[in-house]
């Protein structure tokens, strides 16, 4: 290519890229200030999956995500228009979801009303047209719930996060060991301790956890580095369950308190 066109391509880059407002560098400031504000924002909303959100709190979210991205489209529009939007929404939301928590009218209007869509073993057919509610989907969230049986169904409820929730009748239900007489453990609460090969200082701080300890005890089954292990999780009753990166497992029953620093 000869020198004078690959001059004239240099410039052009510099021009699209930079320009002479830095205009790639300003996007990219933008897209990462925008990033945080949005990372904070939907953090102080709660942790909550998509399933799990009501109305008011879908439509704060996608308006979020809208108004910030108005700076990002637009490279000559100012931080400032998509920030404060995205406080104004949050501060909204913060407000009606505390006049639901003080005002069963306004918690009803915003979030709506549980609807009973199956009761005493019969689909209530009046209530599912009602709420514009489709058969097939009923089947689904009955399937996903292990319920098939329409019959053996008490109520099946449908919640205002669109979650369905099934109630069987009590002799359809599983039987539990005080109903069989039966003595029965609290399960174990186990923490994983060593994820892919590192410790997580998380599980460690739970079980208030000696990493040498649990270096020793690796060691004691045949490998010669923590590296080697896939996943190690510890209960609170020392259990001990390892898989390695091989695909090979170990369990064991350890003294409450054997790994304890």
């Amino acid at each position: 290519m000869p020198r004078a066109k690959l001059c004239i391509f240099h410039k052009l880059f510099q021009q699209t890229i930079f320009g002479k407002e830095h205009r790639m560098i300003n996007i990219i400031l933008k897209t990462s200030i925008i990033y945080i504000i949005l990372f904070f924002a939907l953090r102080i909303m709660g942790q909550k999956q998509a399933g799990q959100l009501q109305p008011y709190e879908i439509v704060v979210t996608l308006l979020i995500a809208e108004v910030a991205a108005t700076p990002m489209d637009d490279p000559g529009t100012p931080l400032i228009y998509g920030f404060i939007p995205a406080i104004t929404l949050l501060l909204l939301y913060a407000l009606i979801n505390y006049l639901c928590l003080k005002s069963k009218v306004m918690r009803v209007f915003m979030c709506g009303k549980p609807s009973i869509l199956i009761h005493n073993g019969k689909i209530l057919y009046s209530e599912i047209k009602k709420i514009g509610y489709n058969l097939n989907d009923l089947m689904e969230q009955l399937r996903i719930s292990g319920q098939t049986d329409i019959s053996s169904i008490h109520y099946a409820v449908l919640e205002t996060n669109g979650q369905l929730s099934v109630l069987p009748y009590a002799s359809q239900a599983p039987l539990t060991p005080k109903q069989m007489g039966i003595s029965a453990t609290d399960p174990s609460f186990y923490s994983a301790v060593l994820l892919d090969g590192r410790f997580n200082t998380s599980g460690l701080s739970n079980l208030r956890t000696d990493p040498i300890k649990l270096k020793k005890f690796i060691i004691g089954l045949g490998y010669r580095s923590p590296r080697e292990i896939l996943l190690l999780t510890v209960s609170d009753n020392g259990e001990v369950f390892l898989q390695d990166k091989a695909g090979h497992t170990h369990t064991a029953q350890l003294q409450k308190g054997y790994f304890d620093a």
